[in-house]
């Protein structure tokens, strides 16, 4: 874990993100070998298991919804960290479920936070739609990212997303 140097204080860093396929996490795992800072997968106990279409109508109507499903015990202590580093794909114009249970059930809060997202496209709204979950519980978002097609572009994303997180960790 790193820490940063805000006048007198030191700051710690968590990556926290949930991956459905594998881009969020292949951005997450990059940024934490990078930055050399402690990253954790919100995990539900009930994983999806659609495929194809299916997963986006499935996971689509639980954000509708405002599924808030059951997750796996963390095994870290969130309110030791002072920045959180958000990573979600965009399933309906929102993150995905498991991170709404974070917000819900009240254990993401007084953290300031940089949000990013991995999608396809059709994320334009979607930090708009996450605002009422990050100011809940006085919590602070400091920088947003959106990741467009991770899968294709991670090379030239790779570069943008640690550039973007080293203004809030360096």
């Amino acid at each position: 874990m790193i820490l940063k140097m805000e006048g007198d204080n030191m700051s710690k860093v968590l990556i926290l993100y949930y991956s459905f396929e594998g881009s969020t996490k292949k951005i997450a795992e990059y940024l934490a070998n990078n930055l050399q800072v402690d990253i954790k997968r919100v995990e539900p106990v009930n994983e999806l298991k659609s495929k194809g279409f299916s997963k986006f109508l499935w996971g689509g109507s639980q954000v509708i919804m405002k599924k808030t499903p059951e997750i796996k015990v963390l095994n870290i202590n969130i309110d030791d960290y002072d920045l959180i580093i958000l990573g979600s794909p965009i399933w309906a114009g929102n993150f995905a479920p498991p991170i709404y249970t974070m917000f819900e059930k009240g254990l993401i809060k007084n953290k300031k936070i940089a949000y990013f997202y991995c999608h396809e496209g059709g994320a334009s709204k979607s930090v708009k739609r996450a605002m009422p979950s990050f100011d809940k519980d006085n919590n602070e978002l400091i920088g947003d990212l959106s990741c467009l097609n991770v899968v294709k572009n991670f090379d030239m994303l790779k570069d943008e997303a640690l550039n973007w997180a080293k203004k809030f960790v360096n």
